[in-house]
C-alpha cells in the first residue's frame, strides 16, 4: 500500500513539474510531426497554454488539451516558463477554445476566399487546394536523404546565416492566410497544369529551400501555371506559381531551387504588404495594414478584407520595385545555397531570359522578362563571388534528376 502511495506522489510531482509555455503567435499550426509537410491537426489560439514534451531542431512536441503534436519553436513565448503562473488557460475567454479544429480553420479560410472570388466573378475550383498534400512525409524524407547523400547536411544548412536585410520573424497570421488563399485562387484562374509527378517533385524541391528560411514551419505550396511565357507569382500565404514557360528556361534542379527561393523570399520579406502600402491612397487600407502588423490585430469587416485581398492580388501579379527584386535575388540564392544547391543557378536563368526578346515571350507585368533583368545578373554574380563561394564542392546542380520530370 505504501508503495502505491509513493508511486502516486511521484507521478503527481512529475506532472506538476511539466514545462508549460504560452503560444505567442496567431495562427499556430499544430501538426502530427516535426515538419510543415506533416498533416495538420488544428490551429492553436494565441495565449493558449501548452505542455512541452520534447524538442528537436526548430520544432517542439507539445500537449494541447488532450492531444499531442508538434509546433514551431518560435511559436512559443520567449518569457520564462513558470509552472506557478502558466498552469491553465484561465486568462483565455471562457468561450474561446485552445485548439481550433482543422475543419473549422479550413472552413474559415475557404469561406472568405469563396466570397472574394464571387465578388471578383472568378472561378472557385482552387478552393479544394487548402492544406492539400502533394507528398507523404515518408516520401519527402527519402527525397531529402537522396538529395544529401554523401554530404554533411548540417554543415550545409548552417552556411551564411548573418543577413541584415532578412525579415527575422515573419508571420502569416489568420488574416494573411485568408487573404493570401483568396489571392492564390484568383491567380490559379489563369490555368494550372496538373501533372502529379511534376507537382510532387516541384513541391519537394521547394520544401528543401523553405526549410532554410525563417518560415521553415509554414506549409508553402508550389503550382505550375499553364502560361507559355516566363512568369512566377508569390501569394502572401506561401502559395507560389511558376509558369510552364519559366520551367522551360530552367535546365537543372539548382536553377529551379534558386527561382523558387526568389519567390519564397518575397513571402518572407512580405513585399506584397509593402507594395500595397505604397500604392494605396485609401486611409482605411493604410490603417488596416498597420493593425495587421500589430500584436493583436483588430477585427476587420469583410469589405476591408476583400479590398485588401484585391490590392494584394494586384501587387503579386504586377511588376515589383527593383529594390524588392534585388532583395529577392539575394535571399533566393542564399536559401538555395543553404539547401545545398549551386547559387549560380539564378544568374544562369536570368541570363537566358535576357535573350528572350521575341514577342511570344512578352508579358509586361512579369518580373521574369528581359527588360526587368537589367543589371541584376552582374549584381547577383558579384554577391555570389563575394559571399557564397565557400565550399563550392558541397553544392549540386542535379540536371539528371530535374530532366526526369521536366525534359
Amino acid at each position: 500500500m505504501k508503495k502505491i502511495i509513493v508511486l502516486i506522489l511521484l507521478c503527481s510531482l512529475i506532472l506538476s513539474a511539466e514545462d508549460k509555455a504560452s503560444i505567442r503567435q496567431d495562427n499556430t499550426h499544430f501538426r502530427q510531426g516535426p515538419g510543415s509537410y506533416y498533416p495538420l491537426i488544428g490551429v492553436l489560439v494565441k495565449e493558449a497554454i501548452v505542455t512541452i514534451l520534447s524538442e528537436t531542431s526548430g520544432w517542439v512536441k507539445i500537449r494541447a488539451q488532450t492531444q499531442e503534436g508538434w509546433i514551431s519553436k518560435n511559436a512559443l513565448s520567449n518569457t520564462e516558463r513558470d509552472n506557478s503562473s502558466l498552469n491553465d488557460n484561465s486568462f483565455l475567454q471562457p468561450s474561446q477554445p485552445t485548439l481550433i479544429s482543422k475543419a473549422s480553420a479550413s472552413g474559415a479560410v475557404r469561406g472568405f476566399a469563396q466570397t472574394y472570388l464571387q465578388n471578383q466573378k472568378a472561378g472557385s475550383d482552387f478552393l479544394s487546394q487548402y492544406d492539400v498534400q502533394f507528398f507523404q512525409p515518408a516520401e519527402y524524407e527519402r527525397f531529402r536523404t537522396e538529395t544529401y547523400r554523401n554530404r554533411n547536411v548540417e554543415k550545409i544548412n548552417k552556411r551564411y546565416r548573418h543577413i541584415n536585410v532578412e525579415n527575422p520573424k515573419p508571420e502569416i497570421n489568420s488574416y494573411i492566410e485568408k487573404m493570401g488563399f483568396a489571392v492564390a485562387a484568383q491567380i490559379a484562374n489563369g490555368g494550372l497544369d496538373t501533372d502529379i509527378q511534376q507537382l510532387k517533385y516541384l513541391n519537394m524541391v521547394g520544401n528543401l529551400v523553405v526549410e532554410n528560411t525563417p518560415l521553415y514551419y509554414y506549409p508553402f505550396k508550389f503550382y505550375i501555371l499553364s502560361d507559355s511565357r516566363p512568369v512566377a507569382y508569390a501569394a502572401p500565404n506561401g502559395m507560389i506559381f511558376v509558369s510552364r514557360g519559366l520551367l522551360n528556361v530552367i535546365r537543372n534542379e539548382a536553377e529551379l531551387a534558386c527561382v523558387l527561393g526568389h519567390e519564397i523570399a518575397h513571402v518572407v520579406q512580405q513585399h506584397g504588404y509593402a507594395e500595397v502600402m505604397k500604392r494605396s491612397t485609401q486611409i482605411v487600407a493604410e490603417d488596416a495594414f498597420s493593425e495587421l502588423e500589430a500584436e493583436s490585430p483588430a477585427e476587420f469587416s469583410d469589405a476591408e478584407l476583400d479590398q485588401m485581398a484585391f490590392q494584394m492580388f494586384e501587387a503579386a501579379t504586377s511588376r515589383r520595385q527593383t529594390k524588392y527584386e534585388t532583395e529577392a535575388d539575394m535571399l533566393g540564392v542564399i536559401y538555395a545555397y543553404r539547401a545545398g544547391y549551386d547559387p549560380a543557378g539564378l544568374p544562369a536563368v536570368l541570363g537566358r531570359i535576357e535573350t528572350l526578346t521575341q514577342r511570344d515571350f512578352w508579358y509586361p507585368e512579369s518580373n521574369w522578362q528581359y527588360d526587368a533583368i537589367e543589371g541584376r545578373v552582374g549584381e547577383i554574380n558579384d554577391f555570389i563571388s563575394d559571399k557564397l563561394s565557400k565550399n563550392p564542392g558541397w553544392n549540386v546542380s542535379d540536371s539528371q534528376r530535374f530532366s526526369r520530370y521536366f525534359r
